[in-house]
């Protein structure tokens, strides 16, 4: 499938990048990406998500930077951390459908596109011990905790290349792809 017109380029360019600068961002950008998913649409317009943002030197930092899995120590060189909560309970729950996890889902996006639009990146993760981070950030029990992200600039690979195993200089130097449409978009019914 061909498309003639072209995506924003904050979609067709987002990427997640392991390498963050050392370089603080701007309050006025984290400003920014707080009011892009603050606006995203939610059932009953809940807004049932909570982000914590963790800067490096937040006392709580090392707390959380222990909670991730080791395969994303990485993200403990990120400027930022961010964790997104909310209570299932607060949500919607229509046909059994947690539709608080969907209704988060989208206000990180927004997040991200906005990230991208003021030239950051966001790498996402599910590699956490949920129950470490909201002992960390505080969250209560009956929450749930989502997704963990990375915010910053991207850093120089070439830098730490000589650091890094080459499965993973291969994994953050290969160009971005995706499934063909027709695998999974259907019109009418789904196809196998």
């Amino acid at each position: 499938m061909h498309y003639p017109m072209e995506i924003l380029p904050e979609i067709q360019n987002r990427k997640s990048v392991i390498v963050f600068e050392d370089r603080e961002v701007e309050k006025e950008k984290i400003d920014l990406l707080i009011e892009a998913a603050r606006w995203a649409p939610s059932c009953f317009n809940n807004q049932e998500w909570n982000y914590v943002f963790v800067g490096k030197s937040d006392a709580t930092r090392r707390e959380l930077d222990g909670a991730l899995n080791i395969g994303n120590g990485w993200a403990k060189s990120a400027p930022y951390l961010v964790a997104v909560a909310a209570d299932p309970e607060k949500g919607c729950n229509t046909n059994g459908i947690p539709y608080y996890a969907y209704d988060l889902g989208l206000s990180v996006m927004n997040l991200v596109i906005e990230a991208e639009h003021q030239g950051l990146r966001v790498h996402q993760m599910a590699g956490y011990n949920e129950s470490k981070v909201k002992k960390a950030l505080y969250f209560p029990e009956d929450f749930r905790v989502v997704v963990l992200f990375a915010v910053g600039y991207e850093g120089d690979v070439e830098r730490v290349q000589d650091k890094l195993m080459d499965k993973i200089k291969e994994k953050i130097t290969r160009a971005r792809t995706r499934k063909n449409p027709e695998e999974n978009f259907f019109f009418g019914k789904y196809e196998i």
